[in-house]
């Protein structure tokens, strides 16, 4: 009987004391911009294994999870972090392994963090990525003027030799008008523009960055061109508060491939050449709905019957 006293007193002790604490702290969090990187430490009062990421984290890109390990210290985690989005952001809590289990989940504290736009809603002036670079056999900039003169000169010279004695010039009939060319379709256009970037092959020059800066490109002027608002000059964000207003087809998967070609460009994500083969694949099937929609409805306005679908 004093034995199961004994036993019954220390579970009791057990189940009192205090579990394992969690502390975090964020480094470098002030002023972040879209593609800034910044560090979330975490540490307890035992050493720490890693962390599990959910699935769910969007507005957020984890670069890596770093566990420091050194001599006489507990070993504790860093998690360096790009914001992928603009405005008030909200970091999820993250599970949290320990090196000894103990049977207690344990998990950090959820952050919220402002994030500023890249570029200002005012501003309208575009500004390079990097320094302009200067080609090779590049004149210097006086040189212009003089080349310019040089060809107005052979211009008049040559117009002067070949000009012959003015002659009766006999009236003729006004020819035809010839009619203005028709302008290609959006979603020709974005093909045709997937089929010149493919022939770069940009990828297979490691050009990741350039490659998938030019897939989202051919996505924001076919919107542009098809919905008629500034997709160019618009960022994801806003291009995601402009889909809440207009009817875009598949408009999630738009959203999605946008933030996919974001990561690459900005967070240096290097994704594997089957899974940009996959989004350019859907861009292509998305863009091809649009042909056989216009097909359909030619065919419904009385046009040809033998439309050819590519």
């Amino acid at each position: 009987m004093k034995h199961i006293l004994l036993a019954l007193l220390f579970a009791s002790l057990l189940a009192v004391l205090p579990g394992v604490s969690i502390r975090q702290d964020l480094v470098g969090a002030e002023d972040l911009s879209v593609g800034d990187r910044f560090q979330l430490n975490i540490r307890a009062d035992v050493s720490l294994r890693g962390v599990a990421l959910p699935d769910s984290l969007e507005n957020f890109h984890v670069l890596k999870v770093e566990r420091i390990n050194k001599a006489g210290q507990l070993a504790w985690l860093q998690l360096t972090l790009v914001p992928l989005l603009p405005g008030s952001q909200s970091f999820p809590k993250l599970a949290v392994q320990l090196d000894s289990p103990d049977g207690n989940i344990y998990a950090t504290e959820r952050f919220r963090l402002t994030i500023i736009p890249v570029r200002a809603a005012s501003d309208t002036v575009l500004v390079d990525i990097k320094p302009v670079e200067k080609y090779r056999w590049q004149f210097p900039a006086w040189a212009y003027p003089l080349l310019g003169l040089l060809a107005l000169l052979l211009l008049a010279a040559f117009w002067l030799l070949r000009k012959e004695p003015v002659a009766k010039v006999e009236e003729s009939e006004p020819e035809p008008a010839l009619e203005s060319a028709v302008p290609l379709p959006a979603w020709k256009m974005a093909l045709n523009q997937l089929e010149e970037l493919e022939a770069l092959k940009l990828l297979d020059k490691g050009e990741y960055i350039h490659h998938h800066f030019q897939l989202s490109q051919i996505l924001r002027q076919f919107l542009e061109r098809k919905y008629r608002f500034a997709a160019m000059e618009m960022t994801t964000s806003e291009i995601l508060y402009m889909t809440g207003g207009i009817h875009i087809e598949k408009s999630a998967e738009v959203m999605r491939f946008l933030r996919f070609c974001d990561k690459v460009k900005f967070a240096q994500y290097l994704p594997t050449r089957t899974e940009t083969d996959n989004y350019k694949l859907w861009l292509r099937g998305w863009l091809q709905t649009f042909e056989i929609a216009d097909v359909h409805r030619r065919i419904a306005s009385g046009g040809t019957h033998r439309a050819e679908v590519r």
